[in-house]
């Protein structure tokens, strides 16, 4: 919704409200007085929370009025059809103050949105407009508590506009800086009376440069562009005046004497030769020359030092592949190396348990303890002692591959609901982390644990064996490489 919109529903919802001033009881059930104003007491509260005192203040106050009468009635002891009726008006004011502080709520939010905006850029830097602004806002919020239609319709783009304009002036002079001090300079020295075209093409400069931000204010990359080059012709303003008074000082040959020095400098930069024997166009036709020739050298250098940099690149290539071969051969020796290692690892993790306690498999570059014999009391996670031995021999097999990092997997059967079963496989997976983590196992950072409930049954569900087998803790073990 945009911010007119927002302002005419306002609009409307106040002129709505305005229309009475105290809205009528609408019926309500009669029932448990005291639960009643529980509840409404409960609603204000959270109201409040809400900040529909501040948002919506009228309303609010009269839905606190109407509940504070039917608190009186109640401790009072007065009938209940009393009490109901004041109950109702407090819950139908406390509706009222919900809708309006919607409302004001969306409008004020895009006005702070607008003067944070303004903040984030140094607008309170700017001085008076700033303040301005800042008036224009209290003001406004201080209407709409009070529920003035005509001055929150008449105001709210008004002070929504004044903090985006004094953001942009902030963003003008932050990016405009350097230019608008150069002209200010330059005015003060009136340089336009000294060289008015170049002072024309400053101001020119600037002047574009400041519409185009005030148009596109978020543009930052072709502001920064158009402020460097208001910013470079002001400089060059001051370097033309700079000039122009030396020269005005000179005699005619003096200046013709002062131009050849500086071409003869050129001259011998270009290594050109003595020039001085020829007109200025000739000497500077000659410059000219002799700079395209620099650059088609330094040209035909640059593409020399590229076939070279090519020709050193291949043979770097082809050194590679060689290197590149032996890491090969010394990368399949260290994989043989490490799956070698591995094995004999398994091996030895088979023999530590029995049947009956663990089946242990190998699963890709991981080995697997499905942990059968481990038992918790039905629809708990407390690891009991009775399980303390087969974890040792869990702890035994996972410090056998040294660093290591482990996934503990609780399961369920499908028993009861999925919900229920989810979370109780986490929190016996869980528990067994936790017992390794405390018998310094592992670091806390290389075990996870994840319930999957029902989700990975083993067996079928309808049998109570099958049941049995699905019931189970997997330990998943996957070694660190070795180098």
């Amino acid at each position: 919704m945009t911010f007119t919109k927002k302002l005419t529903l306002l609009g409307v919802l106040l002129l709505l409200m305005s229309v009475y001033t105290m809205p009528q009881a609408a019926e309500a059930p009669l029932g448990n007085p005291g639960e009643m104003i529980a509840q409404v007491e409960a609603d204000l509260a959270n109201a409040r929370a809400n900040q529909w005192d501040t948002l919506a203040p009228v309303w609010f106050e009269n839905a606190q009025e109407a509940f504070e009468k039917a608190k009186k009635a109640f401790e009072k002891g007065k009938k209940l059809s009393d009490i109901s009726d004041y109950l109702a008006e407090a819950r139908l004011n406390l509706s009222k103050a919900g809708e309006m502080a919607q409302i004001t709520r969306a409008i004020i939010d895009d006005i702070n949105r607008a003067k944070q905006k303004a903040l984030d850029v140094g607008a309170e830097e700017m001085g008076k407009p700033y303040q301005e602004a800042e008036k224009q806002y209290s003001k406004l919020t201080r209407a709409i508590a009070k529920s003035d239609v005509e001055y929150a319709q008449e105001n709210a783009v008004k002070v929504q506009d004044a903090f985006r304009e004094v953001e942009i002036m902030a963003i003008k002079a932050k990016t405009l800086q350097e230019a608008r001090a150069a002209m200010a300079q330059a005015d003060d020295m009136k340089l336009i009376k000294i060289a008015p075209q170049a002072y024309n093409a400053a101001a020119n400069a600037l002047q574009e440069a400041d519409a185009y931000i005030g148009n596109s204010p978020y543009d930052t990359i072709n502001n920064r562009k158009k402020a460097d080059a208001a910013a470079f012709l002001a400089r060059r303003l001051l370097a033309v005046v700079v000039t122009s008074k030396k020269l005005e000082e000179m005699e005619p040959e003096e200046t013709a004497l002062y131009v050849e020095t500086l071409l003869a400098q050129l001259a011998k930069s270009l290594e050109a030769g003595d020039l001085q024997d020829r007109s200025v166009e000739d000497q500077l036709s000659a410059l000219t020359t002799a700079a395209d020739q620099l650059r088609m050298d330094n040209l035909a250098k640059k593409e020399l030092i590229e076939s070279y940099q090519s020709q050193v690149a291949a043979m770097e290539q082809r050194v590679s592949g060689l290197k590149g071969l032996s890491a090969q051969q010394q990368a399949a020796k260290d994989r043989l190396a490490v799956e070698r290692a591995f094995n004999e690892q398994f091996n030895e993790v088979q023999g530590f348990f029995t049947p009956s306690e663990a089946e242990v498999y190998k699963q890709g570059d991981q080995l697997v303890i499905r942990m059968r014999g481990i038992k918790f009391p039905v629809g708990q996670s407390t690891l009991v002692p009775d399980n303390y031995a087969l974890l040792s021999k869990v702890q035994r097999a996972i410090k056998t591959f040294g660093q290591s990092n482990v996934t503990i997997e609780g399961h369920t059967d499908s028993t009861g609901s999925a919900e229920m079963n989810l979370k109780l496989s986490k929190e016996r997976a869980d528990a067994v982390k936790a017992y390794l983590v405390a018998n310094r196992t592992l670091p806390s950072s290389h075990i996870k644990s994840i319930g999957y409930g029902p989700e990975r049954p083993l067996a079928t569900n309808n049998t109570p064996e099958g049941r049995a087998t699905n019931r189970r803790i997997d330990v998943l073990i996957r070694p660190l490489a070795q180098p």
